[in-house]
């Protein structure tokens, strides 16, 4: 069973979606796990901006990364389908991955909602454990949500964001 959750954006539905769809690559903009991300090279699906993109987490996680490809780019729905493969992850690290899809919809000419499905795509080993696994991916679905809202809603990063740049500069240095 996936995990569903909605924030209400005061922008038009067609500010969230130039984020979430047009600019696709480019989430190290405003999530603030993602230091820096690059496009995935290959065919796009029509109307993407990009086969995918690689997502590399903060040092905490390193070496870790993320490759999302897009499995749906729909523009007319504002909905993509992401599938998302963890690489360079712990061995016993019990999830290969997870799956996404975020829509846009309009509430008003102002105002939109935005909402996140995600489902954890265990190893074998941990089937049984999906569930559970899904659950735990709450609160990164609802802080990527609270990040979009805030980017959109004023044009700047989260200050989650600005503190991860701070944090990341200073293990750099």
């Amino acid at each position: 069973m996936p995990s569903i959750n909605s924030v209400t954006v005061k922008a038009p539905a067609s500010a969230a979606w130039n984020l979430i769809g047009d600019e696709f690559v480019a989430v190290d903009r405003w999530m603030a796990a993602i230091p820096r991300a690059e496009a995935i090279e290959g065919p796009a699906l029509p109307g993407a901006p990009a086969k995918g993109r690689n997502s590399y987490l903060v040092q905490k996680f390193a070496p870790m990364y993320q490759e999302e490809v897009l499995t749906k780019f729909d523009p007319e729905a504002m909905t993509i389908c992401v599938d998302v493969t963890l690489h360079h992850g712990p061995k016993a690290m019990p999830m290969k991955g997870y799956t996404s899809t975020v829509t846009v919809r309009a509430i008003s000419d102002a105002t939109c909602e935005v909402t996140w499905i995600g489902e954890a795509t265990p190893k074998w080993f941990a089937k049984p454990m999906r569930r559970m696994l899904t659950n735990s991916m709450d609160a990164g679905f609802i802080r990527s949500l609270e990040e979009i809202q805030h980017f959109v809603e004023t044009g700047q990063p989260h200050p989650r964001k600005v503190e991860k740049i701070k944090s990341e500069a200073a293990l750099a240095a």
